[in-house]
């Protein structure tokens, strides 16, 4: 692969290119059309009610989440190789910077599965009331908010050492 690379690194970047348009297109549906569309700022209850009633969009939100980081990887291996010849250490470090990235936000996907958890009509959740549910599932988001901050962080950095 390495030679290859080194001959063709157009066919590597276009490659690259169109993994990150389904990244870009995946983490569009999973913000926008899912979350954004269930997600009701500030109200516990209205979200749980619409993550109830949608539940197979959201987890479809959860697998489009989950693809993105998965197309993550070989965009971070084609970035390596395309790099590599111009400066292999910072080429080095980005990589480690995006694996910490992506690993943070499949991590973070935890949150997303917990409301469903907590919404489901489980007999060891009866112990808890619906407001308190809806507002541990709320909480959930909110967390997964921060992860994703969290997530875009590394992100950042790993776009500075590749510009540099």
């Amino acid at each position: 692969m390495i030679v290859a690379v080194e001959r063709s690194p157009q066919r590597y970047a276009r490659v690259a290119g169109v993994l990150y348009l389904a990244i870009i297109m995946l983490g569009m549906f999973g913000e926008l059309v899912v979350r954004g569309s269930l997600s009701v700022a500030g109200d516990a209850s209205a979200t749980a009610a619409a993550i109830s009633t949608s539940p197979r969009l959201w987890r479809a939100g959860i697998v489009g989440d989950l693809l993105m980081q998965v197309l993550d990887v070989p965009v971070i291996v084609i970035f390596y190789f395309l790099l590599r010849p111009v400066s292999r250490s910072l080429a080095l470090i980005a990589t480690l910077i995006n694996l910490v990235q992506t690993a943070v936000l499949v991590a973070n996907k935890l949150n997303l599965v917990v409301p469903l958890l907590l919404l489901e009509d489980a007999s060891h959740l009866k112990a808890f009331g619906p407001e308190q549910l809806h507002a541990l599932s709320y909480v959930a988001l909110q967390a997964h908010g921060y992860g994703l901050a969290i997530g875009l962080l590394f992100f950042g950095f790993a776009c500075l050492v590749q510009g540099s």
